[in-house]
């Protein structure tokens, strides 16, 4: 019995869907020939890949293996034409990326220098917003490509992870040195907290583990830009749960403190993400890849804050 791309692009589907029906229905065949698609890799693997319950499925820790390998190996193959045509082939083409504010602050400028190198022909535009504007993006097609939390999670999307953050506890320095240096996740619940409104996804993410430890967070007030929550922060008014990226300018110039939190799941994973269907052009694939390069290049450098997931895909040099 051999391997086939089928069946990864089979597993894949499942695996971001969370779900053998939905996927079923996306990929337009019967769950039946699907569910022995999977039967047939899980024998080949000599591993359980899923974990069924009640509401759908969750991938055992082989299967979280098998997805990091296979987004990577479907990734290449859309590249393999690029890489064939070589020098013949000059991409071409206007690709729209968006991703949260913080965040671009750090990658855009370094994206764009290798863009213009790599692929002079590509004319990449850059939109910022929140995490769930950057998603309403995507979805409705507004854009090619996203960075963005929690997109393994969304229907109709592929995505590559590129790194975990785990979120940090910030405050203003006078405030920070009535606390310990690793203060636990039920001292930070009881702190007065700035923090972005339920429908933010590091909102939910929070409340979720809060929840999980019987905890209420105190959050005397709701912002939804990270300028606004520094600001609260750097004055003394509140505290605020956030991930390192946010807050990079103001920890570099000394107006706020960061700490560790010990317990709770308090972490999320940012992806370059894209619709899967129109499959994406040789431009948005270029782009994509060079996203990869720059962010886990950035991390390697200690310029982003995080945890390298996957590893790079192979890039083009110039001679």
């Amino acid at each position: 019995m051999k391997l086939t791309l089928r069946q990864l692009r089979y597993f894949v589907a499942i695996a971001q869907g969370r779900s053998f029906s939905r996927a079923a229905a996306q990929l337009a065949i019967a769950q039946p020939a699907l569910s022995q698609n999977i039967a047939a890799l899980e024998e080949l693997m000599g591993v359980r890949l899923f974990k069924r319950h009640a509401r759908g499925v969750d991938l055992s820790a082989a299967g979280e293996r098998l997805l990091a390998e296979a987004l990577e190996l479907l990734a290449r193959l859309d590249t393999l034409p690029a890489q064939v045509a070589g020098s013949e082939a000059r991409i071409q083409g206007v690709v729209r990326l968006a991703m949260a504010g913080s965040l671009a602050a750090v990658v855009v400028a370094p994206l764009l220098r290798l863009v213009q190198q790599r692929h002079p022909g590509v004319s990449l535009e850059v939109s910022e917003g929140l995490s769930s504007e950057v998603r309403m993006r995507l979805e409705s097609g507004r854009v090619h490509l996203a960075v963005m939390p929690g997109a393994s999670e969304l229907q109709g999307i592929a995505s590559l992870p590129l790194y975990e953050e785990r979120f940090m506890l910030y405050g203003a320095v006078a405030a920070m040195q009535a606390l310990p240096a690793v203060p636990s996740f039920a001292r930070v619940a009881s702190l007065p907290l700035a923090e972005p409104d339920g429908a933010h996804d590091l909102r939910k993410i929070i409340e979720r583990a809060a929840t999980q430890q019987g905890l209420r967070l105190d959050v005397r007030h709701e912002l939804n830009s990270p300028p606004m929550l520094m600001a609260v922060v750097r004055e003394g008014l509140a505290f605020a749960i956030m991930p390192p990226s946010a807050c990079v300018d103001a920890v570099a110039l000394g107006e706020v403190q960061g700490r560790p939190i010990r317990g709770g799941d308090l972490a999320r994973v940012q992806a370059v993400a894209w619709p899967e269907s129109p499959a994406p052009g040789l431009a948005e694939v270029a782009v994509r890849d060079l996203v990869v390069e720059v962010v886990h290049g950035l991390i390697a450098q200690g310029r982003l804050p995080g945890r390298r997931l996957r590893a790079a895909p192979a890039t083009h040099t110039e001679s």
